[in-house]
């Protein structure tokens, strides 16, 4: 049978097989009802003929169409022409559109080379191969540095010292009462000196270091400037870090400044701890 033909089962006995047309025309004369058992290519069993003719109507819109294939006309008999002999592929010379692309490899800048790369990471920026600072380049950069926080305390100091004294000369205190109010004036000024130290200190080296200067104004006069191991400049976070190792570098007897003259580097405790570079700029 081919698709779409129809078998009723009336009275036990198979009839058909019937089109979709012949089933149409049956049903409006009654002399085929819903409730007929009926059969198609494609069923394993009897189903009501109402049951068949949706899944015709399913097969119908799932079913892929065959395109009819139509047979060309015969080509006119053409002369009979040398055959051409083209070799393969394979016994060419390469051209240059056949050889492999060359990896272009960046140039090499002096000073620049290449950062390591890391399995599954992008390529990574050239890292920048800058001089280290000299230690005595260093030294004078944190005398100066002192010199820029202390120096104005100590003014304060001598003005208030200079000031407390003449008015008591003036006042003719008692020796008692003058040894008090020097005490008090010593102790206000550790108190000035400590946060001076502590606090100031720390916005001055992390803020400037963090900063387009990249270094404190006493490294600015050396010509000398604060990076990361690969010559970035530093975050406020880790120049914080930085500051703060460095009272783990003067602990013992600043041993951590003095390590800076036993590698080539010249890395103090402070700068490994951070992974921090002082070069020239």
């Amino acid at each position: 049978m081919a698709f779409g033909d129809i078998v009723l089962l009336q009275d036990k006995t198979p009839r058909g097989p019937f089109t979709r047309r012949q089933i149409q025309d049956g049903l409006g004369r009654g002399e085929f009802t819903a409730r007929d058992l009926a059969h198609t290519p494609g069923l394993k069993e009897w189903l009501p003929l109402i049951e068949v003719l949706h899944h015709l109507d399913r097969e119908v819109v799932h079913r892929p169409r065959v395109r009819e294939e139509r047979a060309l006309p015969p080509l006119p008999n053409a002369a009979k022409e040398t055959p051409i002999i083209v070799p393969a592929a394979s016994e060419l010379p390469p051209t240059p559109a056949n050889l492999p692309a060359a990896k272009a490899s960046p140039p090499q800048l002096p000073g620049v080379t290449p950062a390591p790369a890391r399995p599954g990471a992008p390529p990574a920026l050239p890292v920048v191969q800058r001089e280290p600072a000299p230690v005595v380049a260093r030294l004078n950069a944190f005398l100066i540095d002192v010199a820029v926080l202390f120096v104005p305390v100590l003014a304060v100091f001598a003005a208030a010292y200079g000031a407390w004294y003449v008015r008591g000369a003036l006042e003719h205190r008692d020796p008692e009462t003058a040894r008090q109010e020097q005490a008090l004036l010593y102790r206000e000024m550790r108190s000035l000196v400590l946060l001076v130290a502590n606090g100031f200190a720390w916005l001055y080296a992390a803020g400037l270091e963090s900063s387009p200067w990249q270094g404190t104004i006493g490294k600015q006069m050396m010509g000398l400037i604060v990076t990361d191991a690969e010559g970035r400049r530093l975050s406020l976070l880790r120049a914080t870090g930085r500051h703060a190792a460095k009272y783990l570098s003067a602990l013992p007897v600043f041993l951590g400044f003095m390590a800076a003259l036993f590698n080539p580097q010249r890395l103090t405790w402070h700068d490994r701890l951070a992974d921090t570079r002082v070069v020239k700029r």
